[in-house]
């Protein structure tokens, strides 16, 4: 079993509301697009408001270009968009892989659902491991006469 930890980059350029969706398969190799790792878009800038432009929300309003507050220009309102909130790798764990060549990619969400092209490179892992083990494996009967017990189990989900 393996698991690997996708990181994507967040750069500057993706704004409050933006998001990325993490694109993978089932251990052929082929990378699925249109069915998502991520059971829904995971937002660059966890629990920030989308941002609505420059100069459509609070950032032109009340204090900022008609006076010079006491405190500072980086005081109240201004702390409150994305200015100041840095570029950071976001990481993400895939699920455990048993067997089969995975591909992976992450891909752009905008805060409307629009997806972009892809964010990285497709990146392929090779795993081969072992499957996990059956389940409840129970004696069924013993034949006396060929000597030979028989048993019912279930099988690994890996198989």
């Amino acid at each position: 079993m393996e698991s690997i930890v996708f990181t994507v980059l967040r750069r500057r350029a993706f704004i409050a509301g933006d998001a990325f969706e993490l694109l993978g398969d089932s251990g052929s190799g082929m990378l699925d697009i249109e069915h998502p790792l991520s059971a829904h878009p995971i937002p660059f800038w966890e629990g920030r408001p989308p941002h609505e432009g420059h100069l459509l929300h609070a950032h032109v309003s009340g204090g900022h270009l008609d006076f010079v507050a006491p405190d500072g220009h980086l005081s109240g309102i201004h702390l409150a968009d994305d200015h100041l909130l840095p570029a950071a790798a976001l990481t993400w764990p895939t699920r455990p892989m048993y067997f089969g060549l995975f591909a992976f990619a992450a891909r752009a969400v905008d805060r409307r659902g629009s997806r972009g092209g892809l964010l990285s490179p497709v990146v392929s892992r090779l795993v081969n491991s072992s499957p996990r083990p059956a389940e409840t494996l129970v004696k069924t009967g013993f034949d006396e006469i060929s000597r030979r017990l028989s048993f019912s189990f279930v099988p690994s989900p890996d198989l």
